[in-house]
């Protein structure tokens, strides 16, 4: 095995364990490695599906702490947003497209963080909620990245850390199957992207498994800082990606 594979399998297997510890962050950690690894659009297929499969090992246990009411208006939402992210990215440059996400998530994280003040718990509203889902699946087809501003919104409205992660990881089941759906309906799928995805199922998988003892050694305050700081760095690589 070659060194960069090597790399490729740590990557993963590091960005699987933070998926499943808090629900987000395998896209901003391996997405960007995959793509350096291949050098093609199909990196994208890749961490779909590679994303989709943490999800829907994970939400069977976790059902019983989805904010079902969010979860709902999201998918909603998501129903909307999902295609209207692939006429946003047909229609405007992806450099544009990536500067307006990356300010969206440096939002996000600074109100996660507390910086506009700490809100109480607060119960599901469907307004906001539904519009959280449209930029969730805008982001999902068009960047690979559903998580961010859910997790960040469930966040900053202060509910616990086994309500954000079980919500969230549900509303990828979802997402990620719509989102792989119209990519393999406009660029197809090539048999190499389909080797290189079981390639990594192992490591994503041992991520998996790491990741779930992991969340119990996480407390509240932790997994919030936790959650900003993987916001950071989606909001940071998404606007160096621009410059």
């Amino acid at each position: 095995m070659e060194s960069h594979e090597i790399l490729l399998q740590a990557v993963v297997l590091l960005a699987a364990l933070l998926q499943a510890a808090t629900g987000i962050g395998f896209g901003v950690i391996a997405g960007p490695v995959i793509l350096l690894v291949i050098n093609d659009g199909a990196a994208i297929q890749v961490s779909i599906v590679l994303s989709f499969l943490i999800a829907a090992v994970l939400s069977p246990s976790l059902r019983g702490s989805v904010d079902r009411a969010a979860l709902k208006m999201f998918l909603v939402g998501s129903a909307l947003g999902l295609p209207l992210g692939i006429v946003v990215f047909l229609n405007i440059g992806i450099d544009l497209l990536k500067l307006l996400a990356g300010l969206a998530v440096l939002f996000m994280a600074a109100a996660v963080a507390g910086l506009f003040g700490r809100a109480k718990a607060q119960r599901a509203t469907p307004g906001p909620d539904f519009g959280v889902g449209i930029l969730s699946g805008v982001m999902c087809t068009s960047l690979a990245m559903p998580g961010p501003v859910p997790a960040a919104w469930m966040s900053a409205r202060s509910l616990p850390k086994a309500t954000i992660r079980a919500t969230t990881l549900a509303l990828f089941v979802f997402s990620y199957v719509a989102a792989f759906a119209f990519q393999a309906g406009l660029a197809g799928v090539a048999k190499e992207t389909w080797w290189l995805t079981a390639s990594l199922v192992p490591a994503t998988l041992i991520g998996v498994f790491l990741g779930r003892l992991a969340v119990n050694w996480i407390s509240e305050i932790a997994f919030r800082r936790l959650i900003t700081v993987i916001l950071g760095a989606t909001a940071v690589t998404l606007l160096a990606s621009v410059i």
